[in-house]
């Protein structure tokens, strides 16, 4: 397991079991190699390819007042999720869990790297809309 969610909410956890059943799935590795070329994939390689992953927590919460740009903020040890930024949505929340794990293994987290978090969003984007 990939991604890990302890809470009470079923939309979130389906969301999680959803993520965590693409990550595995060899296409879905055989895409992101072929597809990010442009940053160094091994470490996110050698875990998706993991018989006992480091598994991530996914926290989630309700804060409409909390800007986007605050919940956008990526941590190196869990996905952060704030149900009132995402449209109800097991697509949205899908795309978000995996960018995040994404982003993380491939230690592409702070300000600088915008754009390549960006590239990643796009190819994870269409990634996800083909399994859903």
């Amino acid at each position: 397991m990939h991604l890990q969610y302890s809470g009470n909410q079923s939309f979130t956890n389906r969301a999680v079991n959803k993520a965590n059943r693409i990550l595995v799935s060899s296409f879905y590795q055989n895409e992101i190699e072929k597809k990010i070329d442009f940053v160094d994939i091994t470490p996110l390689m050698n875990q998706l390819k993991s018989n006992n992953p480091e598994a991530l927590q996914v926290v989630s919460s309700w804060d409409p007042f909390k800007s986007k740009k605050e919940s956008s903020i990526i941590q190196p040890t869990k996905i952060s999720i704030n149900r009132s930024h995402i449209k109800n949505s097991r697509y949205f929340l899908v795309v978000k869990l995996i960018n995040d794990y994404t982003c993380i293994q491939l230690r592409v987290l702070d300000s600088t790297q915008e754009e390549e978090r960006n590239r990643i969003n796009i190819i994870i984007e269409k990634l996800v809309k083909s399994y859903l």
